[in-house]
């Protein structure tokens, strides 16, 4: 499995070559520093030249590098949100906060573990991608309205993807699990993936993130809030990887 590892600063090598030394012993790994912001034309020829099965971006500050490499390409990122100020809050929101469409699946501040776990398990044993299970440990939510008004947005999403979507209160053994989270205790590594549920109101508030801040630190990978579009994007992407790899094996 071959994995682009690209940063935006020479800056954020302490962050970054601890990664590459997690991934070496079982992965193909190629390190790059580039930057979105000032070498954006440079980006552009490395993604379009670029043959792999994975990205792994990371910044700090306004963290645009994850998501701009999601938008060039349809292979699986993953977002690493470098602790510059505020704990690493800003960098969290600009790469989890994607638009529907545009997956990242990002790691807390200080977490990057979380995606070398994710990507060993995702490697020894690819999860059956046929079906997306979002998972909603908070019992009371499986009938809230807004809740699922977001799994009929994943529904949709889906279709176009030849993808089915089921929402339970439990892990189901032959899919991928999303779990909605609302709890620090909900927030758990391996193969699955995390979206904070907030309602309406609550996403309002800008004060209503720093608990997400803290349940990224938890561990576990994460995408926007409430947003179960780029849940199913990322599984479509996975699938697609996991193809390609079967496929190379055979």
């Amino acid at each position: 499995m071959k994995i682009l590892v690209v940063f935006g600063s020479t800056s954020d090598e302490t962050t970054a070559q601890p990664i590459c030394a997690a991934l070496k012993p079982g992965f193909e790994v190629e390190y790059q520093v580039i930057s979105a912001h000032r070498d954006l034309e440079k980006l552009q020829h490395k993604m379009s030249e670029w043959e792999g099965d994975a990205v792994i971006a990371g910044a700090g500050l306004a963290a645009a590098l994850p998501g701009v490499v999601a938008a060039m390409t349809k292979i699986p990122v993953f977002g690493v949100p470098v602790n510059a100020q505020f704990g690493g809050l800003d960098s969290l929101a600009s790469i989890a906060q994607m638009p529907p469409g545009v997956p990242v699946m990002t790691c807390g501040p200080g977490r990057a573990d979380a995606i070398v776990s994710f990507l060993k398990a995702y490697k020894a044993s690819p999860a059956n991608f046929a079906r997306v299970n979002f998972v909603v440990p908070d019992k009371k939510l499986m009938t809230h309205p807004e809740l699922l008004a977001e799994i009929e947005k994943a529904k949709t999403a889906a279709k176009d993807k030849r993808l089915d979507v089921s929402l339970s209160d439990t892990e189901a053994r032959e899919a991928f699990n999303v779990f909605f989270v609302t709890d620090a205790s909900q927030v758990a590594d391996g193969l699955r993936l995390h979206v904070p549920f907030l309602t309406k109101a609550d996403a309002q508030k800008p004060e209503n993130y720093l608990p997400v801040l803290e349940w990224t630190k938890k561990g576990g990978l994460w995408l926007g809030a409430n947003n179960t579009r780029n849940a199913v994007a990322s599984v479509a992407r996975l699938a697609g990887a996991a193809k390609v790899l079967q496929g190379r094996a055979a």
